[in-house]
């Protein structure tokens, strides 16, 4: 049975003060969390979406493709420590934490490149109605990290495993806030299969969600967590409000992979949404 449900390493964990910016040269690629001020910086050119170009890529994009997509090849050959950042980075606290994958699922849909998410159950005790990647806690019989991802993609969504082709793991993520070491595992899809929640106490939806939607800048905002009045990164999908470690992950792949396009980065949404407070009436005249 799946683990994701009562432990997600899909949600953000708390940053020192001191952690800014990821090392290397990079310093634009961050993964936001609840604790950390990100505000994107505007990009100086508009990206090469890739689109279907020929009867081949057409083909391609309504039934899968044998073979990933050149862009996708780069971009895995680029993943390297690009997810890392200074406050995901794992130290010794991170010797002893719950080993965790997600599987990042590229395909190619009638719409064009798309990633899988899932949204988590609303009466789950932790990380309700929260977007993620599939994914969840390893357990004692995976090979690997790569094994778990796939196996927490076919317990939660019915993934056929056969269907996809591993491009590249990345270094894995600590989470400190729910003390697990993530390791992003990105993925062609490439014989795709039908999915949807295998048990809805744990998932309420899945979707295959086009690039071109999370590049879109109207679907693009600024989510300000009520706990801290901080800022970063979040997507507004297929009636999801993505945000946390997906969001931050999904950021730096579309800066990393050129399709990120300016925008409104004075979109701001609250999380948990602001409720109206009614107004008190005064007491009645004695």
């Amino acid at each position: 049975m799946s683990t994701h449900s009562s432990a997600s390493p899909d949600s953000p964990s708390p940053v020192p003060p001191d952690a800014t910016a990821p090392p290397g040269d990079a310093p634009n690629l961050r993964i936001a969390s609840p604790n950390e001020v990100t505000r994107p910086t505007e990009i100086t050119r508009p990206p090469a979406v890739p689109r279907p170009s020929g009867p081949a890529d057409a083909a391609a994009v309504a039934v899968g493709g044998a073979s990933p997509p050149p862009w996708l090849r780069t971009l895995a050959s680029q993943l390297g420590d690009t997810l890392v950042t200074g406050h995901t980075r794992p130290g010794p606290r991170a010797v002893d934490a719950r080993r965790a994958a997600v599987l990042i699922l590229f395909g190619a849909g009638p719409d064009g490149p798309d990633v899988l998410l899932l949204e988590r159950a609303a009466e789950l005790r932790s990380h309700a109605s929260q977007p993620a990647f599939p994914g969840g806690a390893a357990d004692a019989t995976d090979i690997d990290r790569v094994d778990t991802a796939l196996r927490e993609a076919a317990e939660e969504v019915g993934l056929d495993p056969a269907g996809v082709e591993v491009l590249a793991v990345a270094p894995p993520l600590h989470l400190q806030a729910s003390h697990y070491l993530v390791t992003p595992v990105l993925a062609w899809w490439h014989t795709p299969c039908a999915v949807a929640p295998v048990d809805l106490a744990e998932t309420s939806f899945v979707s295959r969600v086009p690039l071109t939607e999370l590049a879109d800048p109207a679907n693009r905002v600024i989510l300000r967590y009520a706990q801290s009045d901080l800022l970063s990164p979040a997507f507004q999908v297929h009636g999801m409000l993505v945000w946390g470690f997906t969001a931050g992950i999904l950021d730096i792949l579309l800066r990393l992979g050129g399709w990120e396009r300016p925008w409104n980065h004075s979109a701001v949404v609250d999380h948990p949404p602001t409720r109206a407070v009614p107004a008190t009436s005064p007491p009645p005249p004695r």
